[in-house]
């Protein structure tokens, strides 16, 4: 039975092969909080979801929620997903056109063979959370996206679950709606004492929505943790490539002082390039690294300074290489003159080492020194700029 006050918690760990697909990966959700699984299309966010709500069987592996355990290969245990307190809103919501949004939310209700009276209740009280009163006898066609969207919302809240998967749920929506229906779908969410599990490609939404974000890709779980852990020590590309930073990945070479460290960088398995960076004060105090330690650099693009000549000055980190892209990240005033104060990210593949780096500066500095593709370019941090970690 579904007690709203009860504080549910998720626990699941799993390994299956789909074809050629393998996923494998293990995770905790508390109730009350949103857990994020972030990446691209095919990492397996959608494949963990029908796991969890038994659409799907793992090979191996055990899910159990708030204690009673629903799938546990070892003992051969596969609880159907009717009998699972799970709702599940769908990328495309996968309503009824010809049925009003009552009848909708009433779908999975009358398929539970429950009372009239029970169901008006239970619809009411579901309507109401996703703010949707006074919208019953309306059809799905005579909703706007957010509506809709809500009303999928409002039909897996009336089977009352302890467990809410949500699939892009904005992904159906124009960008502008998007941005609307954003913090009123936050503003439901924070209201649950229920676990939910949001899967999203969208970088920003996973900061907006997730307490907790798990990024995958390939099947696997690249980076997990809140979203301070990803925007300060991301540990792979694709985790700074959303975050919009430079990310290097090598071996601590040896440490110049305390907090400056020496860093071999890797390219392709090849270590070929050192750069010198700042140990991170607290990491230090808590594992000092040692020589040979794996370690992670992060710069930031605005931090590096770009130039025609050889530098001059106390820069630790100089580098040569060739712009591959330039993009304007604010538009022209309209006119035929550019913004001058708008910002400009220079994309360079370092040269000797064909790693990528990218710079931004003002649009006053891309035309002073006449920046676009093709051509050679110096650039430079400090050590302190350059934020290592182990």
């Amino acid at each position: 039975m579904f007690l709203p006050e009860m504080r549910t918690m998720l626990s699941a760990h799993f390994d299956t092969h789909l074809g050629a697909f393998h996923l494998s990966m293990h995770f905790a959700a508390e109730a009350g909080k949103t857990t994020v699984l972030l990446g691209e299309s095919g990492a397996g966010k959608t494949t963990v979801l029908r796991l969890l709500a038994g659409l799907l069987y793992p090979d191996q592996g055990q899910i159990a929620l708030n204690g009673v355990v629903y799938f546990d290969s070892d003992k051969n245990m596969r609880i159907p997903p009717q009998e699972r307190p799970i709702g599940y809103v769908f990328q495309d919501y996968v309503l009824f056109p010809h049925m009003t949004v009552f009848e909708n939310v009433a779908f999975g209700l009358r398929a539970q063979r429950l009372g009239q009276r029970v169901i008006v209740q239970r619809v009411g009280e579901a309507l109401e959370q996703a703010h949707l009163v006074g919208l019953y006898s309306r059809r799905p066609a005579q909703l706007s996206g957010g509506q809709q969207q809500r009303v999928a919302i409002a039909r897996a809240l009336a089977l009352q679950p302890q467990l809410l998967l949500l699939d892009e749920p904005l992904a159906a929506l124009d960008a502008q709606t998007r941005r609307e229906v954003r913090q009123e779908l936050r503003h439901i969410l924070s209201r649950l004492e229920i676990t939910t599990v949001m899967v999203t490609h969208q970088y920003l939404e996973a900061l907006l929505f997730g307490h907790q974000i798990l990024v995958l890709e390939g099947g696997h779980v690249l980076q997990q943790g809140k979203q301070r852990d990803l925007l300060e020590h991301p540990r792979s590309s694709y985790v700074a490539e959303l975050v919009g930073t430079n990310f290097f990945r090598g071996h601590l070479v040896r440490r110049e002082t305390p907090t400056i460290c020496i860093i071999r960088v890797q390219n392709g398995g090849r270590e070929n390039i050192e750069m010198k960076a700042a140990l991170e004060a607290e990491a230090v105090a808590n594992h000092p690294p040692h020589e040979g330690e794996e370690a992670y650099v992060v710069v930031e693009p605005h931090s590096i300074t770009l130039s025609l000549l050889p530098p001059e000055g106390s820069a630790s980190n100089v580098f040569q290489g060739k712009i591959m892209q330039v993009l304007r990240l604010e538009s022209s005033s309209g006119g035929a003159a550019p913004l001058r104060d708008g910002r400009v990210r220079i994309g360079i593949l370092l040269e000797s080492t064909a790693l990528p780096l990218t710079a931004e500066v003002t649009e006053a500095s891309t035309l002073r020194m006449e920046l676009e593709e093709g051509k050679r370019i110096y650039a430079t941090f400090k050590a302190t700029e350059a934020r290592a970690y182990t």
